[in-house]
């Protein structure tokens, strides 16, 4: 009996996985607002966020206009915040609907920006790392861009002529805000089209490289090349991913 009432209760939770996950797959985009600005601030969102995802620590929302799709991001977790920083967030889009390539774009790419790290008393140091994060993010000039059929893979510059815009910055909490705007046409996407778009979301891995410099410099008693402490976990090596799918909002 007991067996019976076990196996029954894992049927039910199955089943209930199952339709919260393809209740959050159905679910349309927002409609975006009416004074969006892609300037790494949520101060124009509805909060909270309308998802989270567990396994990459993101808050985020998917809107459109009848122009534009819109993708906010809030990370406030400081492994995934790390991630990101160092290696970016790549966010996939595919028209089709399939869950698997589509076009991606790749930031913030801080990796190419040096801001000089000051030698300061450790009991500033905390302050100055949110400030030159801050800077850093300020200072990105190139997003990487794959997939699209109208533009050639690699480095674009964040001014870009194809109305791709990307903008990273921390807000007031601490938590880092992730902007992404995009023309439909760009995806080759109909504005009013009611088919299913499907979104990969990927919190790139730190480069082992990075591991084997901080590694070094943490051994001769430097500091971390990049603001903030070093966090030794296994985590920050693996890249973290979802897959979900929306259709796009339509004004009411």
């Amino acid at each position: 009996m007991n067996r019976v009432l076990t196996a029954g209760a894992g049927v039910i939770a199955g089943l209930l996985l199952y339709v919260n996950a393809s209740a959050q797959d159905s679910e349309p985009n927002k409609w975006a607002p009416a004074n969006i600005k892609i300037d790494g601030q949520a101060t124009e969102w509805p909060k909270p966020l309308q998802f989270y995802n567990n396994v990459t620590k993101l808050f985020y929302t998917i809107a459109n206009d009848q122009e534009n799709l819109y993708v906010i991001v809030s990370v406030p977790d400081p492994q995934s915040q790390m991630k990101i920083m160092r290696s970016g967030l790549t966010v996939s889009i595919n028209p089709t609907g399939k869950k698997k390539g589509g076009a991606g774009i790749t930031f913030p790419l801080t990796y190419n920006v040096n801001t000089g790290a000051p030698d300061v008393p450790e009991e500033s140091r905390a302050l100055i790392a949110g400030e030159l994060k801050k800077q850093l993010l300020a200072n990105v000039k190139d997003i990487k861009v794959e997939g699209f059929d109208s533009i050639p893979d690699g480095n674009i510059p964040v001014k870009n002529t194809f109305g791709i815009q990307t903008t990273s910055s921390y807000d007031a909490a601490g938590n880092l805000v992730c902007e992404l705007g995009i023309p439909l046409k760009v995806l080759g996407i109909p504005a009013g089209s009611d088919k299913p778009i499907a979104y990969h979301f990927k919190v790139n891995a730190m480069k082992r490289e990075d591991k084997k410099e901080l590694e070094a410099k943490r051994a001769k008693g430097e500091k971390p090349p990049m603001p903030g402490e070093y966090a030794d976990q296994f985590a920050l090596y693996y890249s973290a991913d979802f897959w979900t799918r929306q259709t796009l909002a339509t004004q009411k």
